[in-house]
């Protein structure tokens, strides 16, 4: 379809939708939109938090988010001011991490480059990290009323329907024909409600598999409507294969603590907390069975897995005797899915942990030596973590620490790992 169609009336219906499109969606909007507490303030900071939290989110979902988040940090400097892990554990529970992460990312920004203030103009929006054409979309129209599109996948929704644009829509082709009609619809007044007023047109009527086209303002400019074809539109390229694989999960406890480790901060879950594990091959994945490890094979896994190496000896012997494997939990992501199974090993406390890892000669010569001082030169626990004497110690990237059981709802610990929390309370 060329650019200029916008379905099989031309330029005259464009010349139509023009004129009524605005004042027909804007009416709408008036009289029946939703009471969002985003949609109550004209602080771009906050709408940018709000359209950060949406994406990918249902409503529903994001409100109290939004109301603590901006409790927790009201402002641009706040933001900037506080840790990565402040802010990923106020995310905690809302998925989708690295939109923390970016937002985070884009506040030091604002404060290094801006004085912790937003931009008005959507170009220079763009140049904070963490925000995109979208995004600055929003920002700039809704808080500074200038007008320019925020394109989302309601709008994309929205607008592929009333051109019945034939083409996939996650292209820079569609896009670009997409942003050109909202240009010429959207007003010069009230551009920030457009812009919504398109969106919730989207979440509430012109949904993506049960539209209510007989309650749609626009349905007489809708060209699929007209063809009797709604639900043909958006035309979508078809998605890539989901990977799947399972994840061998190491579940260290010493009493009512457990071991958790921090996620590299590129990649999947990056920079949050895990209870450390790998990725196995994809054998027998569609089944609900549990793979056979050998204790072997188990243990070369946990030393991949497992940064600190203090334990090494006692996971070993534990592993030589028993293995019990827990499990099956299915967790999607976007691109990938883990059938997650897990190790639970109890450790020691440090003395009996040293007594059982270090050779019987060893601990003869060292008999006179009072229990403090063992605990302080041959094993310390610093910061409720197993470290062996430095010379002995291989050094890793990753950094693990010792955390409460009842305190792992306060850190930033991925959704994926509930069911396994959920076991460790039954125990």
């Amino acid at each position: 379809m060329d650019a200029s169609n916008g379905g099989s009336n031309g330029g005259s219906n464009d010349k139509a939708k023009k004129q009524s499109f605005p004042v027909l969606l804007l009416e709408w909007y008036a009289q029946g939109k939703r009471e969002l507490p985003w949609r109550k303030t004209g602080d771009p900071y906050a709408i940018w938090v709000s359209e950060v939290m949406l994406q990918q989110t249902q409503v529903k979902t994001v409100i109290p988010y939004y109301e603590r988040f901006l409790q927790r940090f009201p402002s641009v400097e706040q933001l900037g001011k506080a840790t990565l892990d402040e802010v990923l554990t106020e995310w905690r529970g809302l998925g989708y991490y690295s939109r923390a992460r970016r937002m985070w990312e884009g506040a030091n920004y604002l404060l290094d480059q801006r004085g912790g203030e937003m931009p008005k103009d959507y170009d220079i929006l763009l140049q904070v990290p963490g925000i995109g054409k979208y995004t600055a979309g929003a920002i700039a129209s809704i808080a500074f009323g200038q007008r320019v599109p925020a394109v989302d996948g309601n709008v994309l929704r929205v607008v592929s329907r009333i051109l019945a644009w034939s083409e996939p829509v996650e292209t820079v082709r569609s896009y670009r024909h997409f942003s050109t009609h909202l240009a010429m619809w959207q007003p010069a007044l009230q551009p920030g409600d457009f812009n919504q007023a398109l969106m919730e047109l989207g979440a509430m009527v012109c949904t993506p598999s049960k539209p209510m086209c007989e309650s749609c303002p626009l349905s007489q400019l809708c060209e699929a409507y007209r063809q009797d074809d709604v639900l043909f539109y958006p035309v979508k390229k078809p998605k890539a294969k989901r990977q799947i694989v399972t994840r061998l999960t190491f579940v260290l406890r010493r009493g009512d603590k457990l071991y958790l480790q921090k996620r590299p901060p590129q990649g999947l879950l990056a920079d949050l907390w895990e209870f450390p594990g790998v990725e196995l091959s994809q054998d027998n994945l569609l089944k609900d069975s549990l793979p056979k490890v050998e204790a072997g094979e188990l243990f070369n896994h946990f030393q991949k897995a497992v940064s600190e190496r203090g334990f090494d000896g006692w996971v070993k012997e534990q592993f030589e005797k028993s293995v019990t494997l827990h499990g099956p939990v299915w967790y999607t992501f976007s691109h990938r899915q883990w059938k997650i199974i897990w190790v639970i090993v109890d450790l020691l406390e440090p003395l009996v942990l040293v007594e059982k890892l270090m050779p019987r000669e060893c601990l003869d010569q060292i008999g006179h030596i009072k229990q403090e001082r063992l605990e302080k030169n041959v094993l310390k626990e610093a910061s409720e973590q197993y470290q062996a004497d430095s010379k002995a110690v291989h050094h890793h990237e990753k950094h693990g620490d010792w955390i409460l059981l009842q305190d792992l709802g306060r850190i930033a610990l991925p959704v994926a790992f509930s069911a396994i929390i959920e076991d460790l309370t039954k125990i």
